[in-house]
């Protein structure tokens, strides 16, 4: 045991000295979990009387079970077909031949794991100060909150390895297990609705179905919500009930994957060197490799077929999105975008004061605000990133402003495409004037163009894949710092001015796509220089 304590030891030495060579970095980390912290107190220290009331804690509720059902749900999915490692390859080659207990190197393993979880739920804590100002929790309710996050990101991790060991090397365990996840998701949703539909659509029935007593029972998800709020109502036989079953569960999974008949070291590293590999080809640019228990597409068509210069880029992206999906531009993103959308409409039109309905403007403001929350955590780097790995986009003799337009327009275009099948939709629901439709229509999209030209900006700034983990808390704060000028004049044309509803919204549509055009004029030598690639 010793010698894993000196790799913890020598590990964390590393990555101190990593943070110390690099000081943009380390500013950036800093920076964020500052901001991160006064985000936090600010909030929690804040008087809560100067609030007239509360909101319904059962929001919360529904929102962290949403959240762990999210979060919880992609991890077991994800296992199914390629497990999860908590090893790198230089844990392999150092541990692996050691003479070691393999059940002490898995405690490493989840000790590891636990560590990274903790770092990635950091983003949550400006979150818990929110929670506090709004629902008038505890600081303590609000750490609680914290710590069941991390609590069911690790036990999911635990049942994410049960799983592969399980399903590995067998289609059918494989399939069945996917359509048994699914399936609870699905049900979920389903009772939950028609809940919704028995009792009447308004805020209470809301509430009162996504904090069904039955939701409880949901495996971890259920558990871990149910024992959390029991905690923070003042916790009673149930909550330790439910802390008791996930813990049993946890402890249950544990001991069925140690004493499994699976090759826990081959597993293990088959999926570690998988993921070293995706790594390593990835630097040297070859996003194309084949992994195990990939899909592999047929291709019925080859050759771009049209574009000249620059523009083959953006016609080759169209063709390798076709492949995916007939409908290239329109797909998951555009169902979750409209199902939110339409979803947060139909709640606020039965929510209103005395049974008077919101206003049909002030429902389609909040619905794109809530739409482009949204779409910031959709707009992942897209395919412009992919061709800035490769060296034909640097040898075409074209202008790097160009080739940086037509590498990354489909990124542009998609948020396009999704607006145009959401909002006509949101705004039939809630009878909206057309006016006031096109407007948060041309709001929705700036911000889109505005998300791919800071990524550009991350590219430029910090390297590929930079805005994840911490680095998104920056990338946000930049983001909101640099609309902030364009929603102020539509706050000020429609206070001061008295104008129509419709119209606030169009200066920050100039102001966003004028940024995102100064953004990318700026950034154009991230093709221009080749030397940036290496």
């Amino acid at each position: 045991m010793s010698s894993i304590a000196f790799i913890l030891r020598k590990s964390l030495k590393n990555n101190i000295l990593e943070l110390l060579r690099h000081p943009g970095k380390l500013v950036a980390y800093l920076f964020v979990a500052a901001c991160l912290l006064f985000s936090a107190l600010s909030m929690a220290l804040s008087p809560q009387e100067e609030l007239p009331e509360f909101l319904d804690l059962r929001i919360l509720q529904g929102i962290y079970f949403a959240l762990l059902m999210f979060i919880v749900m992609i991890n077991l999915i994800k296992g199914v077909d390629s497990g999860s490692t908590f090893f790198s390859m230089g844990d392999v080659n150092m541990l692996f031949i050691s003479p070691i207990s393999p059940k002490k190197i898995l405690v490493y393993g989840l000790m590891k794991q636990m560590g990274m979880t903790v770092l990635v739920a950091c983003c949550m804590v400006a979150y818990g100060g929110m929670a506090v100002q709004f629902f008038g929790i505890t600081a303590l309710d609000a750490v609680l909150l914290f710590a069941g996050f991390i609590v069911s990101l690790l036990v999911s991790q635990i049942f994410t390895i049960l799983i592969y060991s399980f399903c590995n090397g067998s289609r059918k365990r494989s399939a069945a297990v996917k359509r048994l996840l699914y399936a609870v998701v699905l049900l979920v949703l389903a009772y939950v609705a028609m809940t919704v539909y028995e009792k009447g659509f308004s805020m209470e029935t809301v509430c009162a179905a996504v904090t069904d007593p039955y939701l409880q029972w949901v495996p971890i998800i259920g558990w871990m919500t149910g024992g959390i709020f029991s905690a923070i109502r003042g916790f009673d036989m149930m909550g330790a009930v439910y802390f008791a079953l996930l813990a049993a569960a946890a402890l249950i999974a544990l001991l069925a994957f140690l004493k499994s008949d699976s090759d826990y070291y081959e597993d293990v590293l088959q999926n570690t060197e998988t993921t070293y590999e995706v790594k390593k080809a990835a630097k040297e640019g070859n996003i194309n490799m084949n992994l195990p228990g990939q899909k592999i597409r047929k291709v019925k068509t080859v050759g771009i077929g049209r574009g000249w210069g620059a523009s083959a880029f953006f016609f080759k992206q169209v063709k390798e999105m076709h492949r995916h999906s007939p409908l290239v531009f329109w797909g998951g993103s555009t169902i979750m975008l409209a199902a939110v959308g339409a979803f947060i409409s139909i709640v606020m039109m039965n929510s209103g004061d005395d049974g008077e309905p919101m206003s049909s403007s002030l429902i389609m403001m909040v619905a794109t605000i809530t739409s482009i929350y949204v779409l910031f955590f959709l707009n992942a780097a897209g395919p412009w990133s992919k061709e800035m790995m490769k060296p034909y986009l640097y040898m075409v003799p074209q202008s790097p402003f160009k080739k940086l337009f037509f590498a990354s327009l489909t990124s542009l275009l998609t948020p396009i495409a999704d607006g145009l099948v959401a909002f006509p939709l949101i705004g039939a629901l809630v009878r909206a004037n057309p006016l006031t439709v096109v407007i948060c229509f041309l709001m929705f999209i700036s911000f889109g163009f505005l998300f791919t030209a800071f990524n550009i900006l991350s590219e430029r700034l910090f390297g590929q894949m930079a805005n994840k983990g911490m680095i998104l808390m920056l990338y946000a704060l930049v983001l909101m710092v640099s609309t902030a000028p364009g929603v102020a004049a539509g706050v000020v044309l429609g206070v001061a001015f008295q104008a129509p509803p419709f119209l606030m919204g169009l200066p920050v549509f100039l102001w966003n796509t004028g940024v995102s055009a100064l953004v990318y004029f700026l950034c154009k030598e991230t093709i221009g220089d080749i030397e940036l690639k290496a």
